[in-house]
């Protein structure tokens, strides 16, 4: 069996001491992601730059109607924060995210840009690592893999490959991984998570019926029905064909024992095709008649906006509370057949036309109006008097409530006859909810637990708020222990006290010695990034002596000054600063941070670091042999400058 990642797998039969294969019971889809399937984690475990997301981000606006605006691809955490909640939202949506991801980036490309082979890399490369020397019995597999973490308790990596196996890969996988779904401490880390998806369905045709039924009314939704007619029609072709292969296959064998080995699987088969083909249709119906519905509501809404300027001013209030429950009491039909949209639309323009033009005794006073402007003779000042009698004196005809009366007749026929989707929401609810004493029991105790997980919690914190502050004090003890112990021991040799760090600092003579120089006399106060190792790579900036100073700046004055405070410190990194002609200023202005944010930031040790503060020069210039630049953070974890780029501007 071969994975999304290349890697070949041959699938185990023997016994291993990993779970035992169970099936899986009582499919029931659910949604959400695991815990542990965080925003972070979905971009930690993708390796897309920012052209990368701006193209995903560009098929994900036109594929989903909803998607953010401000999730265009620049901001990476609005981007994976979009990505995570149409995950949780779509059961579907990762599934297809990642498959898009191979489609825009190619097989080879694709395969280290998403989340599942970078995923199964590292559980393999751990598993490696943990695994004995000079062990036999050909290439692991990943069974070998999962057992080996498991018998690491490496049980979230497991949980994690368990996951990627059930959700994002192929059929064979989600076998491979059904087995541990049953094991607790896998369990509680997955959750149901694994078992939204159904053997054997096609994602996309699953995401466009789960699509079908949820999405608003609207454009994007009306999209997606003619969509799906496409996908219907293909499928009504699949149908066909099937029941051709079955029909051959019945007239080719005489009696039934000969016809019976195939027959089954060609009637299975024709049934999924059919099955597929009926859910679809159904969830297309009822797409359909939601987005009907909703253009029926929005060509009522017009007339009703501008009648009190009209000739049924007087019957406005009532008007409106008709239209309004008209479409509410109704209900919104499951169907909503094109004969009957036709009917409906013809009344809604009636109902318009009918308030928003004249009626027949208007149009007459109009006419005698223009009649008696051209020619003003008693005729037809006889005429314009009878004719504005006639509008004065005779009620206003009720044609408006006989079309909503012929609409509300249909939409009653159209219920009547596929029923409607709040009565099924609301049977559906009933039967998911619990009995009212069940669900007070649950809520009882739920906050039990709640309450019992928060002392525990509060327990936890106390705890490991006193182990900090015996850690704090035992490693100050143990400094002041160090100090003493090197004093006695320089006098005992006669000579002096060890120097601060940095007083016999040679100057840096070139670029190729800098990683190794700042190791040795400032290892643990300033760490290089691979970022700056590699920006040294072009290194232009004449001065390197500067650079050096710079960097030993850091080393000692600016360390001294995080670690220790106070004025006089920082006074004497100003000073320091001055006499080397230096300025140190954020990095980032705050008009660029959301734009330019992505470039500033490296990975650390597992961590993202913010590169927020630079060295420079006051030079006005961007030519890279005059222009002096460090980029650089400060970890606080670890109590160490980081830099980021150096010695030039840092291109973004």
């Amino acid at each position: 069996m071969r994975l999304r990642e290349g890697r070949e797998i041959p699938v185990q039969s023997d016994n291993s001491s990993g779970p035992a294969a169970v099936p899986q019971n009582g499919d029931t889809p659910s949604s959400g992601l695991p815990a542990f399937a965080t925003p972070d984690w979905l971009r930690e475990h993708h390796h897309l730059m920012r052209a990368d997301r701006r193209k995903l981000a560009a098929w994900l606006g036109k594929e989903y109607g909803d998607w953010p605006a401000d999730a265009d691809g620049t901001d990476e955490g609005a981007f994976w924060r979009a990505v995570h909640a149409f995950a949780q939202r779509w059961t579907w949506f990762l599934w297809l995210f990642e498959d898009r991801i191979g489609k825009i980036f190619g097989p080879v490309k694709g395969d280290r840009k998403q989340l599942g082979p970078r995923v199964l890399r590292e559980a393999y490369e751990r598993a490696e690592a943990l695994r004995p020397a000079g062990l036999g019995g050909g290439e692991p597999t990943v069974l070998d893999d999962l057992d080996t973490l498991w018998q690491a308790r490496e049980h979230e990596l497991v949980a994690q490959s368990v996951w990627v196996l059930s959700c994002l890969e192929g059929v064979d996988s989600r076998l491979i991984a059904l087995p541990w779904l049953v094991e607790p401490e896998i369990r509680s880390l997955v959750g149901d998570a694994a078992r939204r998806t159904r053997l054997g369905r096609s994602p996309e045709r699953a995401d466009l019926v789960e699509r079908l039924l949820s999405e608003r009314a609207g454009a994007h939704l009306e999209g997606l029905a003619a969509r799906a007619d496409a996908v219907c029609e293909t499928l009504r072709g699949e149908v066909r064909e099937a029941w051709g292969v079955l029909r051959e296959h019945v007239a080719a064998h005489e009696d039934y024992p000969a016809a019976e080995e195939r027959l089954s699987f060609l009637l299975l088969h024709l049934e999924g095709r059919a099955d597929d083909l009926e859910v679809l249709e159904d969830a297309q119906r009822e797409a359909l008649a939601r987005c009907r519905h909703g253009a029926l509501r929005a060509l009522l809404q017009e007339p009703l906006e501008v009648l009190p300027e009209t000739r049924f001013a007087a019957q406005a209030d009532v008007l409106k509370d008709r239209t309004a429950r008209l479409l509410d009491d109704v209900g919104t039909p499951l169907g909503f057949p094109d004969p009957e949209w036709e009917r409906c639309r013809g009344l809604a323009g009636r109902f318009r036309a009918e308030i928003m033009e004249p009626g027949e005794r208007e149009r007459t006073l109009q006419e005698a109006s223009r009649r008696y402007a051209e020619s003003p003779n008693a005729s037809n000042l006889e005429a314009l008097q009878a004719a504005a009698e006639a509008v004065g004196s005779e009620p206003v005809s009720s044609e408006p409530a006989s079309a909503l009366d012929a609409m509300e007749a249909c939409l009653r026929e159209l219920v009547g006859t596929f029923g409607s989707v709040e009565a099924r929401a609301a049977a559906e609810l009933e039967n998911a909810l619990p009995a009212p004493e069940d669900r007070e029991d649950a809520l009882r105790a739920e906050i039990d637990e709640l309450k019992a997980a928060n002392r525990d919690a509060e327990g936890r914190i106390a705890a490991l708020m006193q182990a900090r502050e015996d850690i704090d004090e035992e490693n100050a003890g143990l400094r002041r222990d160090k100090h003493r112990l090197q004093q006695r021991l320089a006098a005992l040799e006669g000579g002096a006290a060890p120097a601060e760090v940095g007083s016999a600092v040679p100057p840096l003579e070139s670029y190729a010695e800098l990683p190794a120089w700042t190791e040795r006399h400032f290892g643990g106060r300033v760490a290089l990034s691979g970022r700056a190792l590699r920006s040294l790579k072009g290194a232009e900036f004449e001065d390197v002596g500067l650079v050096g100073r710079a960097v030993r700046l850091l080393g000692e004055t600016y360390w001294r000054m995080k670690t220790g405070g106070g004025k006089e410190l920082r006074k004497a990194f100003d000073d320091e600063l001055n006499a080397l002609r230096l300025l140190e200023t954020p990095s980032l202005s705050r008009d660029r941070q959301g734009k330019a944010r992505d470039d500033f930031s490296i990975e650390w040790n597992g961590r993202r670091l913010m590169l927020d503060r630079h060295l420079k020069t006051a030079a006005k210039t961007r030519d890279p042999r005059y222009c002096f630049r460090l980029y650089f953070a400060w970890d606080d974890s670890d109590r160490q400058v980081v830099i980021g780029h150096l010695p030039g501007h840092m291109k973004t």
